[in-house]
């Protein structure tokens, strides 16, 4: 292991340690066996072993660590970024936003990035990979399906991301009675998303431009004034 990947492994384990409240020690081993990994323009920092995660967390019954790896929907909307990047300065807020991908790519362009996500872990991940691809942001820990009215509290936003946050129907409703509240006027929701049901049930409600792929589509919704909620 590098003298960097040591460094960054110790910063995470003090991180985890003091948001999960437990000793380094109780931490599970899979979280802190990390490699560093590159997709596309951008780093990201990963337990090396996701289903071996999975198993020890399952073990202390706890949740499975979905945010723990790179979703190919959280790829593609980076590289969508990539490809069409926010004007600097642009305030961004990403959904569900485990290692952060899409976040990295919009602060390399200058945007002002709020990171959230409703795992600990997640956000303690998501702040080492802004760092890795050396850009400013911050996180935080918010679930979003049940902490919305906060997130509207510092909102607007020009920009609001999210990648495969609509798996399930109760998701996708919910979904429709916030996320428009988020996006400023005149701004952009856009939504990565493994083409599910859910997602075409949330885009009933709304014009919406796609860009559809077999694996992934890019969802662009753009909101005014007077499109601050859906019927």
């Amino acid at each position: 292991m590098t003298d960097q990947l040591i460094a960054l492994r110790t910063s995470l384990a003090e991180q985890l340690s003091s948001l999960r409240g437990v000793p380094v020690e109780e931490l599970p081993p899979a979280l802190l066996d990390i490699s560093v990994r590159r997709v596309g323009q951008a780093y990201y920092v990963c337990p090396s072993s996701w289903e071996q995660l999975r198993h020890e967390e399952g073990g202390a019954r706890r949740p499975v660590p979905y945010w723990a790896r790179p979703w190919p929907s959280g790829v593609g909307l980076a590289g969508a970024l990539y490809d069409d990047p926010p004007a600097p300065g642009t305030s961004v807020l990403e959904l569900g936003c485990g290692l952060a991908l899409p976040s990295a790519m919009a602060a390399r362009a200058g945007a002002h990035v709020l990171a959230t996500d409703g795992h600990t872990d997640a956000v303690a991940f998501a702040a080492h990979v802004l760092a890795l691809n050396e850009v400013v942001g911050e996180v935080a820990h918010v679930d979003w399906s049940t902490h919305g009215d906060a997130l509207v509290a510092r909102g607007p936003f020009d920009l609001v991301l999210a990648a495969d946050v609509l798996y399930t129907r109760a998701n996708a409703d919910a979904a429709a009675a916030l996320f428009p509240r988020l996006v400023a006027p005149g701004g952009r929701l856009v939504i990565a998303d493994p083409n599910r049901a859910g997602a075409q049930h949330f885009l009933a409600h709304f014009p919406h431009e796609t860009e559809a792929g077999k694996d992934v589509s890019i969802h662009t919704l753009r909101f005014d004034r007077g499109a601050r909620g859906h019927t």
